[in-house]
């Protein structure tokens, strides 16, 4: 089977060939369950071999575009929303335009002010307050669809790599940097350009069924049911690798959402640089499993407790919704705090054994240099290197 082309830029996006390796294996029509989903590789390509595919995670933003990348929809009605949200767009008069989330709030607009020049905040206020007032009583779930496809192509030309309708680079892989203070670029130009990119990679290779796309924690998945998932296929994010949110705020304020809104959401991430909350659990065999018996300063030992806490959570959950003999595939990679090597791969192995699930098999997959995020440092080492290069993929049974 081949990939399917991704119609937004997502940081560290699991490799498509390891999702289909593992969804090779499943009898068609199995139940297949990604708790953190990030872009939405795993849930569009289960779907597509015909398989009922569930998807979660904590940002707004993947889900959004896991759902528009993974759910079917009629391309005559974005072509109709399209047409009216740029219409109306380019017709707006600065003064007729209030987007509450930026204008109501003195830390949000703070931050777009920084982030966008003049000309941009004026176009992208313009096609922000047209999608967001476009007609929705008794909207159809079809037209809600297609709204959805419009937020994905506007969201598209702020994370970027290179030139976008920011002042930022590196914005795409999390790491935003302002890098000018005026841009030329065109918004209405480039989203109607973004538009059609979307709209193509739909049209060429349109979902074949409708995936089950929420926000949710894969700590804490209430909605699932218990014994109800026959495989779990997911890439939790590592420890300190990726902030997803610092990238995609820049985009979701867009969208109507506050940086208060998203705090709390970027502080709950797995993976972010937090102490632990609750340390009435006995994390210590999987610690140990991550870091052996290295001395550790207060600040990485709580970091590590946190992480270690998800972990067994997270699998805890996975072991709750797995039905009996269901396969559980993790895809991780490894860390780097000051120098100290962090085994994520052997801590999710304890995690899983902890949690009642039997581990199968482990094997190594070596990085392509451009698919790394994580920088290593100097005087690292060559053997730290080496090992940072490869993430593990982790076969679990219930």
């Amino acid at each position: 089977m081949k990939t399917i082309k991704p119609i937004h830029p997502f940081p560290a996006r699991m490799a498509p060939e390891l999702a289909i390796k593992s969804l090779s294996r499943l009898d068609k029509g199995s139940t297949v369950l990604d708790p953190m989903m990030g872009s939405g590789t795993v849930v569009r390509h289960a779907a597509e071999q015909g398989h009922q595919a569930y998807g979660f995670d904590l940002d707004p933003l993947a889900v959004l575009i896991s759902r528009v990348w993974s759910s079917q929809v009629d391309d005559a009605l974005v072509n109709e929303a399209a047409e009216e949200v740029l219409e109306h767009a380019k017709s707006l008069q600065m003064r007729s335009i209030s987007i509450p989330a930026i204008d109501d709030d003195h830390e949000t607009k703070a931050f777009v002010d920084y982030w966008f020049a003049k000309q941009q905040r004026s176009q992208l206020r313009r096609i922000a307050f047209a999608i967001a007032s476009y007609p929705r009583p008794y909207m159809r779930s079809s037209r809600l669809r297609a709204l959805d496809v419009l937020k994905v192509a506007l969201s598209r030309i702020i994370i970027t790599k290179d030139r976008g309708a920011s002042l930022a680079r590196d914005v795409s892989h999390s790491r935003p940097h302002r890098v000018m203070d005026d841009s030329e670029f065109d918004v209405f130009e480039a989203y109607s350009h973004s538009l059609e990119i979307v709209r193509k990679r739909l049209l060429e290779q349109p979902p074949v069924k409708d995936a089950a796309i929420t926000l949710g924690d894969a700590r804490s998945l209430s909605s699932q049911r218990t014994r109800s998932v026959d495989a779990v296929i997911t890439s939790p994010p590592y420890l300190n690798a990726i902030d997803y949110m610092r990238g995609h705020r820049m985009s979701l304020v867009w969208l109507g959402y506050r940086l208060s809104d998203l705090r709390p959401i970027r502080s709950r991430s797995v993976g972010a640089e937090r102490y632990i909350d609750d340390d009435s659990e006995d994390l210590d065999d999987i610690v140990c499993a991550m870091v052996g018996d290295v001395d550790l300063d207060d600040r990485m030992e709580g970091m590590i407790q946190r992480y270690a806490s998800d972990a067994f959570k997270i699998m805890c959950e996975i072991s709750r919704v797995l039905s009996k003999n269901g396969h559980v595939t993790i895809v991780i990679g490894n860390s780097c705090l000051k120098s100290t090597f962090i085994n994520n791969g052997c801590g999710y192995k304890r995690a899983g054994e902890a949690a009642g699930l039997v581990f199968k098999r482990q094997s190594t997959r070596v990085l392509p240099p451009n698919s790394r995020y994580l920088p290593i440092g100097e005087g690292s080492g060559q053997a730290l290197e080496k090992r940072m290069r490869a993430e593990v993929v982790l076969e679990f049974e219930g």
